[in-house]
């Protein structure tokens, strides 16, 4: 079955392609879509101002992302919940949440309508996270064998802590919440903290505020398993690594299980505390490469299994071939093509699944785009000439010019960071940390993603 906040939620799914995960966070999560038909859609902002700010800056780009979903062009509409809740009847007849299955089996199958109710617009698939839903191949072998073994067995020194690394959206999250899943079925009084590396960041800085870091530590030191996701964002702030030593320090010596991931090898990460570096090199370390060709066939035939959905192997083989960047990618592509045949009712045939992931292939790499001309563009904008881009300069704009080089070949191309490094001279590991960079650089500062933006529609024109 799908509703409305699923659709909305495979559209805000679909923007991670184009958007940094801040950037859809501050401005689309707290939308929500209380109808669609063929013609319009209506959506509740929480408040005037985030209307007003959708109206006048995001509208044509939600339009964008809601008619590529929907494969058909309609007309938005956003509301203000500030005075109350929107009243939809100016638009409709019918209760705005409608339930449509994906496979209707006879013409006279209709949406079944619910009522309204008051639901949690958090998108969360923790409990999709298991390791029976983990589709494992050569790429991930290791780190799923290895995750495996702490959720069965937590506290052994062999795997503690247990360090997984590998490029976002290869399904580092999956493994966590799959190991929490599975310790907490195995013994339910085990105590669980899972927490992204930016927010341990920001309840340090609470609590400092508030006088309460005894709080704080208590929070994180009094667990049984503590899981830190994207580890790599605590490098470079003093009083975060110092925090989060003492806390590893506590945690190991009583014996408890420490599980950790990132984007990046310790090694990798700059600017992180030698004492840190190495106690996180002390028990496995574990990554997770992209998925060949037959992993992401089983991937996204999975997906589709789970939707009810029956995809031939003409179509995955196709989408395989042409999408290879991540498993969300993967999983974006079944997504799209399944809620364009429910909400058009038309089957899913080879050609109306290339229509419906067209965008997502117009721009694969190697589509259209140059190594040559992406250096072109951006040197022409940044007034830095390709001889340099391409030499052993380290003066910041060099560096940092580069750095975006670098990130838009990543992005637009389907080169390796080894053959990315071989134009650039440069290891594997440092074309990973320029693309880090430019990451963390978008997260903070919108004027630079916008920056970003208008140099890859310049290079794709």
């Amino acid at each position: 079955m799908q509703s409305f906040t699923e659709v909305w939620n495979i559209v805000t799914e679909a923007m991670k392609e184009e958007h940094s995960e801040s950037f859809i966070k501050l401005w689309f999560q707290s939308l929500k879509l209380l109808y669609l038909d063929d013609s319009i859609a209506v959506f509740a902002a929480k408040n005037d101002f985030y209307r007003g700010t959708i109206e006048n800056k995001y509208k044509q780009k939600l339009k964008k992302y809601l008619n590529l979903t929907l494969g058909y062009n309609v007309e938005i509409i956003v509301e203000s919940e500030e005075r109350g809740p929107v009243d939809i009847s100016k638009y409709t007849d019918q209760v705005p949440e409608v339930s449509y299955p994906f496979n209707k089996e006879t013409p006279e199958s209709k949406p079944q309508v619910q009522p309204i109710s008051e639901p949690s617009y958090i998108n969360s698939h923790a409990n999709d996270y298991t390791f029976e839903n983990f589709i494992v191949g050569s790429s991930n072998k290791f780190a799923h064998a290895a995750s495996l073994a702490v959720a069965q067995n937590p506290h052994d020194d062999d795997y503690n802590p247990l360090f997984i690394y590998g490029e976002s959206g290869l399904g580092k999250t999956h493994l966590l919440y799959a190991i929490m899943q599975r310790i907490k079925a195995n013994d339910p009084s085990m105590v669980i903290k899972y927490v992204k590396g930016e927010d341990f960041t920001n309840k340090l800085i609470e609590n400092i505020a508030n006088h309460t870091t005894a709080e704080f530590r208590s929070t994180f030191r009094t667990v049984n398993v503590l899981m830190v996701d994207d580890v790599q964002f605590i490098a470079g702030k003093e009083s975060t690594q110092e925090e989060f030593f003492h806390t590893f320090n506590e945690l190991y010596e009583d014996g408890k299980q420490i599980i950790l991931a990132s984007d990046l090898p310790p090694s990798s990460i700059k600017n992180l505390e030698t004492r840190l570096r190495t106690r996180f090199e002390w028990g496995i370390i574990a990554d997770i490469q992209p998925p060949n060709l037959e992993l992401r066939i089983a991937i996204m035939k999975n997906k589709a299994n789970k939707k009810g959905v029956d995809i031939s192997y003409e179509i995955l083989n196709y989408l395989a071939e042409n999408l290879t960047s991540n498993v969300r990618q993967l999983e974006g592509a079944i997504n799209r093509i399944c809620a364009q045949s429910f909400l058009i009712n038309t089957p899913i045939t080879l050609e109306m699944a290339k229509n419906a992931v067209a965008d997502m292939i117009t721009h694969k790499p190697g589509a259209n785009i140059s190594v040559d001309r992406i250096l072109q563009v951006v040197s022409q904008k940044k007034g830095i000439t390709i001889e340099d881009i391409k030499s052993r300069k380290r003066t910041e704009s060099v560096s940092f010019t580069r750095h975006i080089c670098v990130y838009l070949i990543h992005k637009l191309t389907d080169m390796s960071f080894g053959k990315i490094g071989d134009i650039f001279k440069r290891d594997r590991t440092t074309m990973m940390n320029s693309v880090k960079a430019v990451e963390d650089e978008i997260k903070i500062n919108s004027l630079y993603e916008e920056e970003i933006k208008e140099l890859i529609r310049e290079i794709k024109e």
